[in-house]
């Protein structure tokens, strides 16, 4: 059985101010910012310019939940699980066995105040995270995580991954509607936010212009101190906020070689390539080994301009080449499997592309012939093993799709 742990959560959604308590606040600072207007402001003041200054100060963003871009880690993990004798003497309440908690990262824009409204329309379930990230600058983000002991998961075999990810999507829906319930109210106050807004400029308007008309008619002129030196008045006008000057930017080290996160993202782009022609493998087996490298390069171009295959580099042609300013270049050498020979050659291709810089190359194995996957990443394990002087990174996708050794 799952479970979608909540002990030592650190925030819980939605419990705080009702929506429309949360409005009147919000409604009541306006209020409070207008009436501080003298009466010689509110009659001169340009009532279009003060509205979209009101309004942008004061709209509440609704959230909105990036799921491309949610995120998943492991790590091991003690599962606590109910003694079914306890109660009985010398029994304790439960016991830790060893498992693993599955975290599912999940990003966001908008104002994090919303997951603190309660909406009109509820779901009564408990909606915790167990870390919270809120950023006025970039997106924050969330997390909700599952506990499960080992042999849960042995248990489901192969169906292991599309288990664990049903799970965290049957908890997931309550947060996503009760967000959008949040939002659903959030949008109408901004939409009325406007009317608003000019009432409150209106009725200020009106206030001030009964004080001039009293004031003429009683013929009450305004009198200085005596004390008052006799200088003209300064004229006065609303603040512009001004934005925050940059900080600023420290001049970046040239780097001789390309960076770990760099090296990391291209090989991510891979990977993920991959996986998309392992699920849609019909599609892809018929290509040959240069049209699944132009797959690869298609994807990679979409975040770096300089992706390029068949570029001549030292004595030789790469199959992907990735030029980064002032640093050397991102290797990677394509081949289809045909046995541990045809691999060793290819490290031995990549070898003689390159130059004293390239110390970050990827060889990108095809697997379209062989049923056992899992043996041909063995054997490039093994002799990578063999021969590297430190234990190399080995990145592999399941089923016949694409493996990328890193040296």
């Amino acid at each position: 059985m799952c479970y979608g742990t909540e002990r030592g959560c650190n925030k819980e959604f939605f419990d705080g101010f009702r929506t429309q308590e949360y409005f009147d606040i919000v409604h009541g600072r306006i209020k409070t910012e207008v009436e501080k207007m003298t009466n010689a402001e509110i009659v001169s003041c340009n009532f279009d310019e003060w509205v979209n200054y009101l309004v942008g100060k004061y709209e509440v963003h609704p959230i909105q939940v990036l799921e491309t871009n949610i995120e998943r880690t492991i790590c091991d993990t003690k599962v606590r699980r109910e003694n079914p004798f306890r109660g009985h003497p010398y029994e304790r309440d439960f016991f830790e066995i060893d498992g693993v908690r599955v975290t599912f990262n999940i990003p966001f824009y908008g104002d994090p105040k919303v997951f603190d409204l309660q909406p009109s329309r509820r779901i009564l379930l408990r909606f915790a995270t167990h870390n919270f990230v809120s950023s006025d600058d970039d997106c924050g983000s969330f997390t909700l995580d599952f506990e499960y002991t080992k042999q849960e998961l042995q248990e489901k075999g192969g169906e292991m991954s599309d288990y664990v990810n049903k799970q965290f999507e049957n908890k997931f829906s309550g947060y996503k509607e009760m967000i959008g319930n949040v939002n659903a109210e959030v949008d109408s106050f901004n939409s009325g936010l406007k009317a608003f807004a000019i009432r409150v400029l209106e009725e200020r308007k009106e206030n001030a212009d009964s004080f001039f008309t009293i004031s003429k008619a009683l013929q009450i002129p305004l009198t200085a101190s005596k004390n008052a030196s006799n200088t003209k008045p300064i004229q006065l006008k609303r603040v512009v906020r001004q934005p925050s000057a940059k900080p600023s930017v420290k001049p970046t080290i040239p780097e001789w070689c390309i960076s770990d996160d760099d090296y990391e993202n291209i090989n991510n782009i891979i990977s993920m390539c991959g996986t998309t022609m392992e699920k849609t493998a019909r599609t892809y087996f018929v290509n040959t080994e240069e049209e699944l490298r132009d797959h690869l390069l298609a994807a990679l171009n979409t975040h770096y301009e300089s992706a390029t295959g068949e570029t001549f580099r030292k004595i030789g042609k790469t199959d992907i080449h990735i030029e980064f300013e002032n640093k050397a270049a991102f290797i990677g050498e394509c081949k289809i499997w045909h046995g541990e020979g045809v691999f060793k050659g290819a490290i031995q291709q990549v070898l003689s592309y390159s130059t004293w810089r390239d110390i970050k190359v990827s060889v990108i194995i095809f697997n379209k012939e062989n049923q056992s996957f899992p043996a041909i990443a063995s054997k490039i394990k093994s002799w990578a093993d063999s021969n590297t002087v430190s234990s190399p990174s080995l990145r592999s996708t399941s089923g016949n799709a694409n493996t990328t050794v890193k040296i």
